[in-house]
């Protein structure tokens, strides 16, 4: 199966302007096809998540590399891509929802795809996204997180039941997030009466699926060749089953 690639701009419901990276595979059936989102860590787009969405499209998915920053803004120094996401993750519900929102519904007006069947993965800073779309009920089939921060979305009751299958996969010697926010986590799926999967991978550190990572000069950042595939496998196993 060969896979097309282009640029997918689209705007969030304050009017500013994304361009994401669209991978949809050429396929001859007049099947609908499931689509992904892909959240990028706190680099925005790489090469790391087009690739992740290039093969998730290889596996018969429209895969979406969601752009985090805005068309155009493309950082390279980490102190300023740093600068960008915090205010994000601070405002979760005013400054981060109307752009993780916004890539899902630019998904979906991709042709030939499955709006009923739309799943999402984030690292980093992005498991913080696909885990807070999850807990805004839109309508996903599955999310899955690599390394991302765990807390609740400030202020949210959690009466409501959570729809969408979660799989979170942490580092178990993950630094940056705390034992006491991984029981948090697992109080607040269990209170919102969430289908979530847990996964705590021996000796993983942050950032442990970012081949790259040990280059990134952060403390508890580092890469797990064997934590990585095995949650690559398990979100494939995850999106067969749900899609």
């Amino acid at each position: 199966m060969s896979v097309a690639h282009s640029l997918l701009q689209y705007k969030d419901s304050n009017g500013k302007v994304y361009e994401g990276d669209l991978y949809v595979p050429r396929t001859t059936g007049m099947r609908k096809l499931p689509g992904v989102v892909v959240y990028p860590a706190f680099r925005g787009i790489t090469e790391f998540e087009k690739e992740k969405a290039k093969t998730l499209a290889l596996q018969g998915y429209i895969a979406l590399a969601a752009d985090p920053f805005g068309k155009g803004i493309r950082p390279t120094d980490k102190m300023e891509c740093f600068g960008i996401v915090r205010p994000l993750v601070s405002e979760r519900v005013t400054g981060l929802k109307p752009v993780i929102i916004a890539a899902v519904d630019a998904i979906k007006t991709v042709q030939g795809i499955d709006v009923q069947k739309i799943g999402a993965i984030g690292f980093c800073f992005g498991g913080t996204c696909v885990l807070d779309l999850a807990r805004y009920n839109i309508g996903l089939k599955a999310v899955v997180s690599y390394h991302g921060t765990l807390k609740a979305i400030p202020d949210i009751p959690l009466d409501p039941i959570v729809e969408t299958a979660i799989q979170a996969h942490h580092g178990d010697a993950d630094s940056h997030i705390p034992k006491e926010q991984v029981d948090e986590f697992h109080v607040e799926m269990r209170a919102r009466n969430a289908d979530f999967v847990f996964a705590s991978h021996a000796f993983a550190e942050h950032g442990f699926t970012e081949p790259d990572a040990d280059s990134f000069g952060l403390p508890g950042v580092k890469y797990n060749e064997k934590a990585a595939k095995r949650s690559w496998s398990a979100t494939l196993s995850l999106f067969k089953e749900v899609f």
